[in-house]
């Protein structure tokens, strides 16, 4: 959406009203509907606008008289823009279209204006059939995959799981607030096995945290996120990490994924101990023993994590990019505190996880992405807990990068796709 200032009219006694004063000051109201409406919220069905097959008019033209005719019922929706569609009474509609091969057809609503006297306009609406989904100053109504030629139009079977040249129901989109902000997500590399499974935890991002939403790019320079594996990474050449480096001076955040190893099993030692030193009822010498025991196996930890880090050590060091004091994250981090709050790590299959950052530069130890996937059969739980880990990390990433944004000095351009 551009952006523009607003003008009103400057009311005085003795000021002759004009029929462009008029126009301003219904335009300065229906621009301040705009811009709140687009701001907040997602143009969407509000309620009715049901759609079903429909009885042939008795007046329709022989060309027309097959069973292909919708009747779209009363209902209210609201496009991008904040426009109000008001479908006052039941529609009919004829779906025209015969491709000559398998095609998915859209049957849309858009706002529209007529004149229904003189000096009254009335706001109306079209209802179009589209080969391509519906625009943003557009609302879906159904779609209908249709086979090659002219055949009848149904209603589905299963609603669930509608077939060919059936009415499909299931992408309609209700009224809904707007998210705030937009993880951007992109494979440093040409491994991309990993974007599938960023794509299922987006699937989560309406119900668990509705003001994100996730993107997939294929630009990763452009990206808030970006996905590297750990052995690609210590492939890098100099030009290569000098790429990556400007890339985490910009804002971004390159995600490296380690695979376990030995390291996944002194986590499982960690985690029993840790709960071995906390059970009720141990006597004192045996939880000290236990006590004991966790200082030593987090120790053989950090040392393990030193040499799994050591090639990104190098990298920030030669790129000027390396913090005191990074690594391990603090309970404060956002990682681990927005939205949601993290004391320890999940354990995702019996394996628990490492996150260790450095900056935009995160290291990630375990099968995290593996849990977002469709395929994932662990269970509920821990799909949930990767899911809302998953979540503050797009969240670390996009706030990280929109920040840089802001306090860049060339940034002069104003956009509402944040």
């Amino acid at each position: 959406m551009t952006l523009s200032p607003l003008q009103r009219i400057q009311v005085n006694d003795g000021m002759l009203i004009t029929a462009d004063h008029w126009q301003i000051a219904h335009s300065y109201h229906q621009q301040r509907q705009t811009i709140h409406y687009a701001a907040l919220h997602q143009g969407g069905i509000v309620s009715g606008l049901g759609v079903s097959v429909g009885p042939i008019p008795e007046g329709a033209p022989s060309k027309y008289r097959q069973p292909r005719w919708l009747t779209i019922q009363p209902g209210l929706a609201i496009d991008a823009q904040g426009n109000p569609i008001v479908v006052a009474k039941s529609e009919s509609c004829y779906l025209s279209a015969q491709p000559t091969e398998e095609s998915t057809i859209y049957i849309v609503l858009k706002h529209s204006e007529r004149s229904s006297q003189a000096d009254i306009v009335q706001e109306a609406f079209q209802i179009l059939e589209k080969d391509v989904p519906a625009e943003a100053d557009e609302v879906e109504l159904c779609r209908v995959r249709m086979m090659a030629g002219s055949g009848a139009i149904a209603t589905p079977d299963n609603v669930f799981s509608p077939t060919a040249n059936q009415l499909d129901l299931r992408y309609r989109q209700p009224v809904q607030p707007r998210p705030q902000l937009t993880a951007r997500v992109a494979a440093w590399s040409r491994r991309r096995e990993r974007i599938p499974q960023f794509e299922g935890l987006f699937e989560s991002l309406p119900s668990l945290y509705p003001a994100l939403r996730g993107q997939i790019i294929s630009q990763p320079l452009k990206s808030d996120l970006s996905y590297l594996a750990y052995d690609e990474f210590c492939q890098c050449d100099r030009t290569e990490q000098h790429r990556l480096a400007l890339y985490l001076k910009r804002g971004g955040v390159m995600l490296i994924e380690a695979t376990a190893g030995a390291l996944g099993e002194l986590y499982q030692v960690e985690a029993e101990l840790r709960v071995a030193a906390k059970r009720q009822g141990t006597t004192p010498s045996l939880q000290a023993a236990a006590e004991q025991e966790l200082i030593e196996i987090q120790s053989c930890i950090q040392d393990a994590v030193a040499q799994l880090a050591a090639p990104l050590q190098a990298f920030l060091e030669t790129e000027s990019l390396a913090l005191p004091d990074a690594g391990n994250l603090p309970a404060e981090h956002r990682l681990r505190s927005q939205p949601f709050r993290f004391g320890y790590w999940p354990t995702l299959n019996s394996q628990p996880i490492g996150f260790y950052g450095w900056g935009g530069l995160l290291l990630l130890v375990g099968p995290l992405p593996q849990a977002w996937g469709h395929l994932s059969d662990l269970p509920r739980d821990e799909i949930r807990s990767a899911q809302e880990l998953g979540i503050n990390l797009l969240k670390f990433a996009a706030h990280r990068r929109q920040m840089h944004q802001w306090l860049a000095p060339s940034n002069t351009s104003l956009t509402t796709d944040s």
